[in-house]
């Protein structure tokens, strides 16, 4: 018999809401099925069948699931366990008075526990709530509901993506000590080179997709800007193997950073193929924890034109971030004494001030400046 544990999924949540069973309890499974949805603050992620069988659920649909919880049995065909039986670490079902329970005598939806008490604290009028045509109701329909104005309070809560944002802020600042520093990009050849290499391959290239082949070409040249710190000891880091560059994507709900793995062995093409197919995932809410996780150095893209300098956070567990800044027109003096127009970029890095020093910031940077526009 093999249990179904629930797999720590990110850093970011300690528990995550059992959204739907993609297989009947009592069904037949094969190795490699999805057969349960877990929803964390950024992502909906399916968990496999670890082996053949019969499912047995141990937990029912909205219920809150924690890293380790036993959610459900596969047997082999012998008779499975009591699904009402507690056991250590497993994640019981909901009783009839649960605040998971079905609405409305159960002719309504089913609301999960955390979407109930976002509904009982706010006063959301339960009519609003059948009125979402869902058979589940989770708390991101609630808080969606809650941005809209439904709710009798003037609070509101934030909604899953931008908490998320807000605990890797927060434990950012609070651990890690970073500097920053900036240098001015003379972007006129690079915007040249973009739009060659778009025309030739046939594909949306820009300053960010130039960046990113950029940043991963110097993984080798610097690789403390791609370090782990370790958690025991803050003072000492773990190499990484591979440039893993996450870049920032927020297209108006909610910021997300997807990871390119490998981007050293991606051709500039690829890169942008990957970037428009996150982009496509960000406007739909389609991104599954895979796409977000296994970063060790993230880009940051401020696209406004009036921003000519943006700080990015280190995220926790990486060293470095950097930050790219909208173009920005200028005039000066060519080598001649001539007065030219020149279109520039700024490009910052924040960094963990224990593990990197100014010097190799600004080493990197201006290798960075150098492999964009070669």
């Amino acid at each position: 018999m093999t249990e179904l544990r629930v797999p720590k999924l990110n850093n970011n949540d300690t528990e995550y809401l059992l959204v739907e069973w993609l297989a009947e309890d009592g069904a037949g499974v094969v190795k490699g099925d999805p057969v349960v949805v877990l929803e964390t603050s950024k992502a909906a992620e399916e968990l496999m069948a670890e082996a053949g069988g019969v499912l047995r659920r141990t937990a029912e649909t909205g219920a809150t699931c924690r890293p380790g919880d036993v959610i459900a049995h596969i047997s082999d065909g012998s008779a499975p366990p009591d699904p009402g039986a507690a056991t250590d670490g497993s994640a019981a079902p909901p009783a009839a008075d649960d605040p998971g329970a079905a609405a409305g005598g159960g002719s309504g939806p089913i609301v999960t526990a955390p979407a109930q008490a976002l509904i009982d604290e706010h006063g959301v009028d339960p009519a609003r709530i059948r009125a979402l045509g869902k058979k589940v109701i989770k708390r991101t329909d609630v808080l969606a509901l809650l941005e809209t104005g439904t709710g009798t309070g003037d609070a509101r809560p934030l909604p899953p993506v931008q908490r998320a944002v807000a605990a890797a802020v927060t434990r950012s600042h609070q651990t890690i000590p970073a500097a920053f520093t900036a240098v001015k990009l003379d972007a006129g050849p690079a915007i040249a080179r973009a739009r060659a290499l778009g025309k030739e391959v046939r594909a949306l290239i820009g300053l960010p997709e130039l960046l990113v082949a950029a940043v991963a070409s110097l993984h080798g040249q610097f690789p403390m800007c791609f370090a782990e710190p370790v958690a025991a000891d803050p003072l000492a880091v773990r190499p990484s193997t591979a440039p893993n560059v996450g870049v920032t994507v927020d297209v108006g709900n909610g910021l997300y950073v997807p990871v390119l793995r490998d981007a050293g062995h991606l051709s500039v093409k690829e890169i942008a193929e990957r970037l428009t197919a996150y982009r496509t995932k960000a406007a739909q809410g389609a991104f599954r924890e895979d796409d977000l996780a296994g970063g060790n150095i993230v880009v940051t893209l401020h696209t406004d034109t009036a921003v000519l300098l943006a700080v990015p956070i280190v995220f926790p567990g990486q060293t470095c971030a950097l930050s790219l800044c909208a173009p920005q027109h200028e005039f000066a003096l060519d080598p001649a004494g001539n007065v030219v127009k020149r279109t520039t970029v700024t490009l910052g890095l924040a960094f963990d001030h224990r593990l990197v020093n100014g010097r190799e910031a600004a080493m990197f940077l201006n290798a960075i400046r150098k492999a964009i526009t070669p």
